[in-house]
């Protein structure tokens, strides 16, 4: 009955406006002007797309394939009605199971008049393509060059020409694959002793106050820019996990790791933009990747302790695929342009090495987000499909936000104690994304921490320099 009425209200407005003297396009302008929610008539979405510039709006599906809703030239005098087969995601995503699930949102792609390239979500009616600066064509984030474009090709006077027909092929060139495995979202690694106890708290709540985001890559030449976007809230059932060492626990082994994992099922989505680049003077593909979280199959709430004598878990209230506490992490890479928080531990002392609290806020913060690696399965997908996706894969992560919605809860707590041994470093990782909206950037947290001597190879930066290189462990890529 709801979304009788939702679909009823903008028609009635629509009929008002005319019967006092508006005109059939104001009215229909008037439906499609709203900045916090969709418009849909009689089952199609209105959407003001404004600015300048051609753009693709698309849509990914359950069968792997990616889905043209509409083509166009923003800017123009008639709002543009959109049927968006949401009811495919819906029907598979709403089943029986006891799960949390966020059905994707449709996806704008556009190449602006000056120059910007940008991928959003959309989740209102009024669509502003100028807001995004995802890349700037014109070098903003590249190299300039001089030369020419091929004959007819649009130059935007940077790095790159676009095909004037990039549009034309889109959909058969598209993507999307969804994945589901069970990854690590938060964990701790203990390097060549460096510490002799460790006291640690996680907890992770999930619930219809978390928001999944799209996370967008797009690897031009040497550069990978990475945005996010909102999609939909989730619905259905809670997780709530608490992970806790009993008191101080020993450290007795010289390579000592910890990873809470749960089950989630998520979209990778795959599209490219035929251009020329006058650098290299070759004809090349500007690859862009998508991922969005649209299920977690693990929920309840449960205790897990950590003691000396073995692990105990404790169920609060059933669900299903409840979490696993493993000593490897399922993972394919951490970020690799994350930045490490570092804190300097001297020998022998007591220290609060690592605190991260991430809870609800109105908007996307750094304090309101948390961010998971892609599972290897996505990983190796991406990277066995083209050495520039591969780069994406090692770059990508899947993107929540903590928002608030009706009375639910949800938050994410990471804090670790560390008895040290010898003098070391404490670190944990954090990624940054442009924001939807101003384009300002975000810092949002990996919750995977490191304690090192930094006399090993293996983390993933130099405690002492944070300069990050790679590895060929799985806190680099698994699987190598």
């Amino acid at each position: 009955m709801g979304s009788i009425m939702e679909s009823k209200k903008p028609l009635l407005v629509v009929l008002v406006l005319i019967l006092l003297g508006g005109t059939t396009v104001g009215a229909l302008n008037y439906t499609a002007g709203s900045e916090n929610s969709v418009t849909r008539v009689l089952g199609y979405d209105v959407y003001r797309i404004e600015g300048s510039g051609n753009y693709i709006i698309y849509y990914p599906l359950p069968n792997g394939s990616v889905k043209v809703l509409k083509k166009g030239k923003a800017g123009g005098f008639f709002p543009t009605f959109v049927k968006v087969p949401r009811h495919e995601w819906i029907k598979e995503l709403s089943t029986d199971e006891k799960a949390l699930y966020a059905p994707p949102t449709p996806l704008i792609l556009y190449i602006t008049e000056d120059g910007k390239l940008g991928v959003k979500s959309i989740t209102s009616s009024r669509i502003k393509l100028e807001s995004e600066k995802t890349l700037n064509l014109k070098g903003d984030y590249q190299v300039q060059a001089k030369g020419s474009c091929p004959r007819g090709w649009i130059d935007f006077g940077g790095r790159y020409c676009i095909d004037p027909q990039w549009s034309l092929h889109f959909d058969s060139r598209a993507t999307s694959k969804t994945f589901n495995e069970w990854v690590s979202v938060m964990g701790l690694k203990i390097e060549n002793w460096a510490a002799e106890r460790v006291n640690y708290n996680w907890l992770l709540h999930l619930s219809e106050s978390t928001y999944s985001y799209w996370t967008v890559g797009i690897d031009a030449g040497p550069f990978t820019v990475l945005s996010t976007t909102i999609g939909e809230h989730f619905r259905g059932w809670e997780l709530k996990v608490g992970y806790y060492s009993d008191g101080n626990l020993p450290i007795n082994s010289d390579d000592w790791e910890r990873y809470l994992n749960i089950r989630v099922e998520y979209i990778v989505a795959h599209a490219k933009v035929p251009a020329y680049d006058k650098v290299t003077r070759k004809y090349t593909d500007i690859q862009i990747a998508q991922t969005y979280l649209m299920k977690i199959h693990s929920t309840g709430e449960y205790k897990i302790v950590e003691s000396n004598d073995g692990r105990k878990l404790t169920t609060e209230s059933p669900g299903s695929n409840p979490p696993k506490i493993t000593a490897t992490p399922n993972i394919w890479a951490i970020p690799k342009d994350c930045e490490w928080n570092r804190t300097p531990i001297p020998p022998r002392t007591s220290k609060l090495a690592i605190s991260v609290w991430q809870t609800q806020s109105d908007s996307f913060k750094s304090s309101s987000s948390f961010s998971i690696p892609i599972g290897s399965l996505a990983g190796r997908y991406l990277a066995n499909t083209n050495p520039q996706l591969g780069k994406l894969a090692n770059a990508l992560s899947i993107t929540i936000g903590f928002h608030k919605h009706n009375n639910a809860k949800s938050e994410v707590a990471y804090t670790l104690s560390v008895d040290s041994r010898k003098s070391c470093y404490a670190m944990y990782s954090v990624l940054k994304v442009r924001r939807e909206g101003n384009g300002a950037r975000v810092t949002v947290p990996l919750v995977f921490g490191v304690v090192t001597d930094g006399k090993v190879p293996s983390p993933p930066c130099n405690p002492r320099t944070g300069v990050c290189v790679d590895s060929t462990n799985p806190w680099g890529r698994e699987g190598d």
